[in-house]
């Protein structure tokens, strides 16, 4: 029997792996428990049970491994070698879900879940039929590695694969993240709460990880069976941290979801949610050209409808509620959201956000001037942004520089 001692490179994979699955286990479950994510019927579960389901089942899939493990080395016995390498293959998937839930809040058909599931039941029931189920081989000595070499052909198909949905899954997460910051550009006044900004973290960890288990995979040694264990800990609890305190906005074509009441009632008749076809015919450039007497009425009409859209931003300043959605602003002037977003896009080159943050900067600049006694926190608020460091950042990005320096090069030498 090996050496068992704290300083032993046993004794640590024992501890990796019993970390390997309580920690999730325990993250999963208290995000099962915790109240506020319950189930939309437009967008299916809310991330952040969905992120506990993932999480339970990783624990789970965890405790089979960890005890075939500890059984080979203890036995020197080689025990369900089909499994150990195609556990991933089943990880893979359901953390893509999670990334994906976040990034574009609908809900997957159960039958597009199985394919995904698909590489990994074939080659579980592969690697169980193909080997017996204990080889009466030394582990440590690798014999069993070194001469089958349909099990090394069986390996390195499974590593292909899992390199492979890694590629494929990246490359979709980070194209849905990108329609995801696009979407609410163009649909809320202020994103810092609602951009993801932390996947820009998270997904470099996913990736990390899923790089340390392929390379791992290629030796048996020891160490390398804990080392996959502490980068998953370390992936998991760093989900599970911002699962707790990231807000989540379901926001599709079909669903909106704001909590807040943001401005008072709008009292419209008629605000429809999409564009009617006759709606459809007048914003869209695909359509055959129009009677020069339509398009006459339509021009009045867009007119007439940015120079409302202009005069709620110049006179009634409404860019100041830092929660400020397109939908409000298309309330207010008894439209739909749709038209509003094609207006501000077709007749002033931007996005909503990008749009109000404008007239915000140009209002803080203002009052640095009328007011030069105030603090950049106090003039950030006033304007309606909802932290300093999203005021700072789209300051500078609209003026080139700080708020500070701004204020050094404009108010206080002047």
């Amino acid at each position: 029997m090996m050496n068992d001692s704290l300083f032993s490179a046993t004794f640590w994979m024992y501890f990796s792996y019993v970390l390997s699955f309580v920690i999730p286990l325990f993250c999963g479950i208290t995000l099962l428990i915790l109240k506020g994510a319950a189930y939309s019927e437009e967008a299916g579960m809310h991330p952040r049970r969905v992120l506990g389901v993932v999480l339970t089942f990783s624990g789970l899939l965890f405790i089979p491994d960890m005890i075939q493990d500890i059984h080979a080395y203890r036995t020197n016995e080689f025990f369900l070698p089909g499994f150990d390498i195609t556990i991933h293959l089943f990880l893979i998937p359901m953390y893509f879900f999670y990334f994906r839930k976040l990034t574009k809040p609908e809900k997957i058909a159960p039958e597009k879940i199985w394919l995904h599931f698909m590489p990994g039941i074939v080659m579980l029931v592969a690697g169980l039929l193909l080997f017996p189920l204990e080889e009466k081989e030394s582990l440590f000595q690798r014999e069993f590695y070194d001469k089958n070499s349909l099990f090394s052909i069986f390996r390195y198909i499974c590593l292909t694969i899992q390199a492979s949905m890694i590629t494929v899954y990246t490359l979709r997460i980070l194209k849905l993240k990108r329609e995801h910051v696009q979407t609410m550009e163009e649909n809320y006044s202020s994103k810092e709460n609602i951009d993801l900004r932390w996947l820009n973290h998270a997904i470099p960890l996913a990736i990390l990880y899923a790089v340390i288990m392929l390379c791992t995979s290629f030796t048996q040694a020891v160490w390398s069976n804990y080392l996959v264990h502490l980068s998953f800990i370390c992936f998991v609890s760093y989900l599970f941290i911002h699962a707790l305190n990231e807000p989540y906005i379901c926001y599709t074509p079909q669903h909106a979801q704001v909590k807040e009441e943001l401005l008072p009632p709008c009292e419209v008749k008629n605000c429809p949610d999409e564009l009617t076809i006759e709606q459809e015919d007048e914003i869209s450039p695909v359509f055959p050209p129009l009677p020069e007497k339509y398009l006459k009425n339509l021009g009045m009409k867009r007119e007439k409808m940015k120079d409302e859209l202009v005069h709620l931003f110049d006179e009634k300043e409404i860019y100041t509620n830092g929660n400020l959605t397109i939908n409000d602003v298309a309330a207010l002037l008894g439209t739909n959201r749709t038209y509003i977003s094609n207006l501000i896009n077709n007749e002033f080159g931007f996005s909503f956000y990008q749009f109000v943050n404008k007239y915000r900067i140009q209002k803080a600049t203002i009052l640095f001037i009328e007011h030069p006694e105030m603090q950049i926190q106090e003039v950030a608020s006033l304007v309606g942004f909802n932290s300093l460091s999203s005021f700072i950042s789209s300051f500078k990005l609209n003026e080139g520089i700080t708020p500070k320096q701004w204020k050094q090069r404009y108010v206080e030498y002047s």
